[in-house]
């Protein structure tokens, strides 16, 4: 029996992307759920999927479904962030689960701050704020808010200087000297 995605002509990426932008997540699950089928070893198939239901405010199936997933893999950093969309979707917070390795979760509080300055210290000159935002991709930390707000929330401590402020991506933070 033919599926109704096998008569699809489109690159792979062409139907997620289209159902993306549509915001048709109940297509997404269901493309997604038939790549998952279809190559059940490919770990970024098993995720994908869990992403798109997590996208369609499937909650509890996109944990149900990752959960061995990520305890199989459990340093598989895409998995571990859908993880955690899909727990604070249920309105609950990274500690309603049995992590093997507990996630990094950075909010807009004094830890976060800490992890900025931590960044910033050796650095003698002013550095590109977005080298900061991708200092913490890099170390797969899951990020509770926008970069605007990181911004704006440092920007209210005086320990972190800025400059170059016209356009956002050109923005350059350091530490104060008086830290």
């Amino acid at each position: 029996m033919e599926n109704d995605f096998d008569n699809y002509d489109f690159e792979e990426w062409e139907g997620d992307y289209q159902l993306i932008q549509e915001e048709d997540w109940a297509g997404l699950v269901k493309l997604r759920k038939h790549k998952a089928e279809k190559y059940p070893n490919d770990l970024q198939s098993q995720w994908r999927y869990g992403e798109a239901l997590v996208y369609n405010q499937e909650f509890e199936q996109a944990l149900s479904f990752m959960t061995p997933i990520y305890k199989k893999e459990p340093g598989y950093s895409d998995v571990v962030h859908s993880i955690l969309d899909a727990l604070l979707g249920l309105g609950k917070t990274e500690n309603d689960f049995e992590w093997i390795e507990k996630p990094i979760v950075l909010k807009l509080d004094e830890q976060t701050k800490i992890f900025c300055a931590n960044f910033l210290k050796n650095k003698r000159k002013p550095t590109r704020f977005y080298d900061l935002i991708e200092h913490f991709i890099f170390q797969s930390y899951y990020l509770t808010f926008k970069e605007e707000e990181l911004c704006a929330f440092l920007k209210k401590d005086k320990r972190f200087v800025f400059t170059n402020e016209e356009e956002f991506w050109d923005v350059k933070i350091k530490l104060s000297k008086n830290n």
